[in-house]
């Protein structure tokens, strides 16, 4: 969800993000790389044990094309402590 989220407040894929998955730890992990300038963004990396191999991911699409639920939910937040994206 935290992906979702920041795919979609950082401008989704005409800014070139780009949504990743790997199984880590026995769970699917969700990231961004950004296809423009090959940035990794992975908000929620630190809640693992160990650091995820991110080389072994894959692109993959959300469900939806407009943020989900629990997604537009974090936005809100995070637009609302008066954070600026772009």
């Amino acid at each position: 969800m935290a992906s979702e989220a920041l795919y979609h407040l950082l401008g989704g894929k005409g800014a070139g993000w780009k949504p990743m998955t790997l199984k880590h730890e026995g769970v699917t992990h969700w990231y961004l790389t950004n296809t423009i300038t090959g940035q990794l963004l992975d908000p929620t990396a630190v809640q693992f044990a160990t650091w995820p191999d991110h080389a072994k991911g894959r692109g993959r699409g959300f469900l939806t094309k407009m943020p989900s639920d629990r997604a537009r939910k974090l936005m809100d937040r995070i637009v609302w402590q008066g954070g600026e994206i772009g």
